[in-house]
């Protein structure tokens, strides 16, 4: 009796497990069809929700991973493949690659590089995995050039900025000194005016005053003269009008 409840609870825990193994496969089955189908929206869906269910199988994270990067949803993509590497039955050399590509796609070539070396110390026989590589390089040694060009015409568009704010400045600092140099003789024609101006006064001032000097003198002569005729009672006689 107690053989047959064992038996019977095995029997009870191997149909539970299977279960459990054929609706994943089912569910498996469905959502890898849609990615087939090139339906990646709908696969994802369905991987996403297997995943969830399912969190410890790490190939689902991979499908799940391939579902992001079809949708290219690369850094979620690279978290599924990631995950998935939990599992040492799946061939890490196609992890590896996948994670790889996904940079790749990020333009992030320095570690989609180090992902297909790592693929390929996984296989060396991974041909994809040898192309993506050197192809990588190329891309990176490429970008690389065009960010030290980029860097160059930064370099050179800050030095024209300088150049041409130093030029301003020394533009303006001689606008300035032309200003000051302006005002400076402005002042002092300005000055050299009033001089002139008070000097003229002055010169007018002493022509009146000599006037008047000359003017009391001849006052004074022709009084003298007056008392003088005034004494000796003649006076000269009318001149004939011929």
């Amino acid at each position: 009796m107690k053989k047959f409840i064992f038996t019977l609870y095995l029997c009870l825990i191997f149909s539970q497990v299977f279960s459990l193994n054929y609706k994943k496969a089912i569910n498996n089955n469905k959502a890898n069809k849609k990615f087939y189908a090139e339906e990646y929206t709908k696969s994802e869906e369905l991987h996403k929700e297997n995943s969830i269910e399912y969190p410890e199988d790490s190939k689902i994270h991979f499908n799940l991973g391939d579902a992001y990067y079809k949708n290219e949803k690369y850094d979620e993509a690279i978290f599924e493949y990631q995950k998935s590497l939990k599992n040492k039955k799946l061939e890490k050399s196609d992890i590896f690659y996948n994670i790889g590509n996904a940079y790749f796609q990020k333009q992030d070539y320095k570690n989609a590089l180090k992902h297909y070396k790592n693929s390929l110390l996984e296989n060396p026989n991974n041909v994809d995995a040898k192309y993506n590589f050197e192809l990588t390089k190329q891309f990176l040694q490429k970008q690389k050039q065009q960010k030290q060009d980029k860097d160059n015409q930064n370099k050179d568009k800050k030095n024209q900025e300088k150049k041409q704010n130093k030029k301003e400045k020394k533009e303006q600092s001689e606008k300035e000194e032309d200003q000051k140099n302006e005002e400076q003789q402005k002042q002092q024609q300005n000055k050299k005016n009033e001089q002139e101006q008070k000097t003229s006064q002055e010169k007018v001032k002493n022509a009146e005053r000599i006037l008047d000097a000359m003017q009391r003198i001849e006052n004074e002569n022709q009084k003298k003269m007056t008392k003088k005729i005034m004494k000796t009672g003649k006076v000269k006689p009318v001149e004939k009008n011929y």
